[in-house]
């Protein structure tokens, strides 16, 4: 597995999952609060868009422009490592306090950038696999999508959970609103020839599966006009088609494919 096109899908992946270590609830306030500036929000959010988009375009790239990668996925990373700088200098005002941004964060950026630039552009997969992979990404973002702006409509069919089964719901639905699954998805895309990329879809199953399971074994009632409801069929499906993305596929890459192998990284003399 070429070593750096993976350190760079993990580290651009990183800061997804560090935040959610840092949530934070302050209640409700009876007086008015401090609201964070013009500047404040467009810094904030356009650092946290990036970051969130940065693994998405990785992925894309990855699969079908991988000569462009290491230079298109690098520009990427780059402009996300200048704007997440910006919330070290630009504190962000909330209910809970001013807050800076994390250091952290900032430092898988830097890693991203300099990782990419070490990255020799790609082979083209097979376009089969690479539909494969891109129907993985978008139903678990479409999935992310319809869960953060469409809830109203959109909330699926949960069981009555209780206890730790509730609280396990909970952090699962968490990250799902993180973004956390798409960029687990990204990191199964921009690593789609290796023999390891099927293991993303077992990651996959896991909300996808919750509910009917938490259902049966916990025996929890549920208000659903079927059982089939209670399955997050956007992720079991995604999840599917990433363990079976290295099943053997019909059809070629197109004229001029080359084998999906990487070449050597160079030898550091």
């Amino acid at each position: 597995m070429p070593m750096f096109r993976a350190l760079a899908i993990l580290a651009a992946t990183a800061p997804l999952l560090l935040s959610i270590l840092t949530l934070e609830s302050c209640g409700y306030f009876a007086y008015q609060v401090m609201e964070p500036s013009a500047l404040e929000t467009a810094v904030w959010q356009s650092a946290g868009y990036a970051s969130t988009l940065l693994p998405l375009i990785l992925a894309f790239l990855a699969l079908w422009a991988p000569r462009q990668f290491p230079k298109v996925g690098a520009i990427c990373a780059a402009v996300t490592l200048a704007l997440n700088a910006l919330t070290l200098v630009i504190p962000y005002t909330s209910p809970c306090g001013q807050r800076s941004g994390e250091w952290l964060v900032v430092a898988c950026h830097a890693v991203a950038v300099v990782a990419l630039l070490r990255t020799r552009p790609g082979h083209q997969l097979p376009r089969p696999r690479a539909a494969l992979w891109s129907a993985v990404v978008l139903l678990v973002l479409g999935q992310a999508l319809a869960r953060r702006y469409f809830s109203d409509v959109f909330v699926g069919c949960w069981a009555d959970l209780r206890g730790s089964w509730a609280q396990t719901a909970i952090h699962l639905d968490t990250a799902g609103a993180l973004y956390i699954w798409v960029g687990l998805a990204a990191v199964g895309a921009v690593l789609a020839a290796h023999p390891s990329a099927p293991l993303v879809g077992l990651a996959l199953l896991v909300p996808g599966l919750f509910h009917p399971v938490a259902w049966f074994l916990s025996s929890a009632p549920h208000g659903c006009s079927s059982t089939l409801d209670l399955f997050g069929w956007p992720h079991v499906i995604a999840g599917a088609l990433a363990l079976l993305s290295h099943a053997r596929l019909p059809g070629r890459g197109g004229p001029g494919t080359t084998p999906e192998r990487e070449p050597a990284q160079p030898h550091s003399s």
